[in-house]
């Protein structure tokens, strides 16, 4: 999805930036009626260098080792899948939907995986450069 209209539509959901560089940290606060406290729930997109943004579901959280009630948990799980079905559009797949056991859905889908893995570097590049390679999977 393209990274502004990506933007526009999280903070037309009441989400609000309040970090970026190529992640964008996103942030909701859920107000708690029983305990009149507000929890802040975030969430984070990542913008590739083709100009392809992602919201990384399975980061979304609350602030560690802070209690969170149930009712804010279950008002921010309502909360990402509105999102998630927002992302997805109106002929997009829901996670049940979707066959999570391949990396691409289709040809498109194949070439753009294709074209973000040729810029990628090897193990051996990133350790020439101090850095730390991904964990063999």
């Amino acid at each position: 999805m393209d990274k502004n209209m990506l933007h526009r539509q999280l903070t037309d959901q009441g989400l609000e930036r309040v970090d970026y560089t190529e992640k964008a940290v996103y942030q909701y606060n859920i107000y708690s009626e029983a305990t009149a406290a507000s929890y802040p729930l975030t969430l984070t997109t990542f913008t590739s260098e083709h100009g392809n943004t992602t919201v990384h579901f399975h980061e979304a959280g609350f602030p560690e080792n802070r209690f969170v009630p149930l009712e804010v948990r279950r008002a921010a799980l309502d909360k990402l899948i509105e999102i998630e079905r927002l992302c997805n559009g109106p002929s997009g797949k829901t996670l049940e939907e979707a066959n999570n056991s391949s990396m691409a859905q289709d040809l498109d889908e194949i070439k753009k995986l294709g074209n973000e893995m040729k810029h990628m570097k090897t193990n051996s590049e990133l350790i020439e450069k101090n850095l730390i390679p991904d964990p063999i999977q």
